[in-house]
């Protein structure tokens, strides 16, 4: 059975995992970390060419994407990568990160959990954008809600040059807006600089 195209998420009603029959890339299935129970998405994996040639994207919170399947942002964010090349190279792969690990297609459900952010979120987040060539920080106007965009700038500041670290621009509040809505056309020449 083929997974849907674009899958969600709710607290109430998580998706389950795919099928360990089902061919899956292997490296896809061992970069995309879930925690115990697959409540939070720590990281999601995708590649076409070089896996260690990837730019990662640092959003809102998870949908329901996971080792197979894919939601609305992630297939976005792919679109935008396969296009894209930075210092010359193309990209190969992506990883997705997110403010908030909780997955969950409403984000209305992020305040009324305990700990939307996942205990081991800001660990990948600084493993994955340590090592990426390029961090598109994409995490709209509510994923800087419980001080997450603070937290989040200073995790990026620790472990990547400045200059590597772009945004599609930014909301009136200074929060990096998200990738959704924006041109399928822009390339990383187009973004801004999220870091000074």
């Amino acid at each position: 059975m083929k997974a849907p195209s674009l899958q969600t998420a709710s607290q109430e009603a998580l998706p389950p995992p795919p099928d360990l029959l089902l061919d899956i890339d292997p490296m896809e299935r061992e970069r995309t970390r879930f925690s115990e129970g697959r409540t939070h998405r720590y990281t999601l994996f995708r590649r076409w060419g070089d896996p260690e040639n990837y730019v990662a994207f640092v959003g809102m919170n998870p949908s329901g994407a996971d080792e197979i399947a894919t939601d609305r942002t992630v297939a976005k964010c792919r679109r935008f990568a396969m296009k894209w090349e930075w210092n010359g190279r193309r990209f190969g792969s992506l990883y997705m990160l997110n403010s908030f690990g909780l997955r969950a297609t409403d984000p209305k459900e992020l305040w009324q959990a305990p700990d939307p952010v996942g205990p081991d979120n800001d660990r990948w987040i600084r493993e994955v954008a340590g090592g990426a060539r390029l961090v598109i920080a994409a995490w709209g106007k509510d994923g800087a809600d419980l001080g997450r965009g603070e937290r989040l700038k200073a995790l990026l500041s620790e472990v990547c040059a400045p200059e590597n670290v772009l945004c599609f621009g930014f909301n009136l509040d200074g929060s990096p807006k998200h990738p959704l809505y924006q041109k399928e056309s822009l390339t990383p020449a187009d973004l801004a600089r999220f870091l000074r």
